[in-house]
């Protein structure tokens, strides 16, 4: 394997909380898992990205692999990768115990993970894309826009700012204290975390990359404190 060249992102150092710590990959597997509906997101997806018996789908960013182990019966293969080889660690323990034998795991960025073109049906990701910079996303959408058969969906959900509020300083704090009330104080802290040291992009910015990505966006919906998903399809002029 090549070197990475000295200019490209280096995507295992961390902007906002250290998932390469057992410690914390663990105590976010934990409150995943008590805060998630998971079957519930592991159905809706499904149906948002229409997968099948047939498909091969890529999960980039799979974090501790709860949406990859679910859509798994659901597909003919899963590639899960995420930067945190800890993460990776503690989802491919589960495949093993659930006895998914069609879920393969990798660790791997949106800038390093490495499949030939035209290789998924689908892909998702969910609350990552935002660790990388703007021009940096640009490159990573560019890449699964590749990786995508020709019609093939990608849905992304990511921590998305609305550019319609006039005063950030508010909103921030409001989101801050809202995630207190929710779920503590070291949720809380983590949302700190993010909004200081992490690349959350504004929504007209993102909508903007995906366009220029060669995605049509065909749905957006939003969720507190400031997820959005975009259902996307690959269009073939990009």
């Amino acid at each position: 394997m090549n070197p990475a060249p000295r200019w490209r992102y280096d995507e295992e150092r961390h902007s906002g909380v250290d998932f390469s710590a057992p410690e914390e990959a663990a105590a976010y597997d934990a409150y995943m898992q008590k805060m998630r509906d998971i079957g519930g997101e592991v159905a809706t997806i499904k149906a948002a990205l229409g997968l099948s018996p047939a498909d091969v789908l890529l999960d980039l960013g799979c974090g501790t692999g709860e949406t990859a182990l679910g859509l798994a019966p659901h597909c003919a293969a899963v590639h899960a990768v995420d930067v945190s080889r800890e993460m990776v660690r503690l989802a491919a323990a589960k495949a093993n115990t659930r006895g998914l034998a069609n879920v393969r795991f990798a660790q791997a960025g949106f800038l390093t993970c490495d499949y030939p073109a035209a290789t998924f049906d689908a892909v998702l990701s969910q609350i990552a894309l935002h660790h990388l910079p703007d021009h940096w996303k640009h490159v990573a959408l560019r890449r699964i826009h590749a990786l995508l058969k020709p019609g093939g969906r990608f849905l992304l959900q990511d921590a998305v700012l609305p550019s319609g509020e006039r005063d950030l300083d508010a909103y921030f704090a409001g989101l801050v204290a809202a995630v207190a009330a929710a779920g503590g104080e070291k949720v809380a802290r983590d949302t700190e975390t993010t909004l200081r040291d992490e690349h959350l992009t504004l929504d007209w910015i993102m909508e903007g990359l995906l366009a220029r990505a060669g995605f049509a966006i065909l749905s957006v919906t939003s969720a507190p404190p400031f997820i959005t998903t975009y259902l996307c399809v690959k269009q073939e002029s990009a």
